[in-house]
């Protein structure tokens, strides 16, 4: 694998991503400094989740397996139940 591959691709607080295999949309709300980030997404179109994802190479992923996430709520939820727009 090529140093570029393995290298995520630049990302900044208040930016979508898409996660995993199924391309769930997630809000980035922070980028900490070893590289993951903290985002929020609407988990089956109900729940608004915050969870951290980290980059595996090719694609972001959650950084833990199983349920881990928080509720968000305020603000937070607002953004994420609204989506990306344009």
């Amino acid at each position: 694998m090529s140093e570029d591959v393995a290298k995520p691709p630049a990302v900044e607080r208040g930016s979508w991503i898409r996660i995993g295999p199924m391309r769930i949309r997630g809000y980035v709300f922070d980028v900490r400094p070893d590289g993951a980030l903290s985002v929020g997404y609407y988990q089956n179109g109900t729940k608004p989740i915050g969870e951290e994802v980290v980059w595996d190479g090719s694609q972001w992923t959650f950084k833990y397996e199983g349920p881990c996430g928080s509720y968000l709520t305020g603000w937070e939820a607002e953004i994420v139940k609204r989506g990306p727009r344009g």
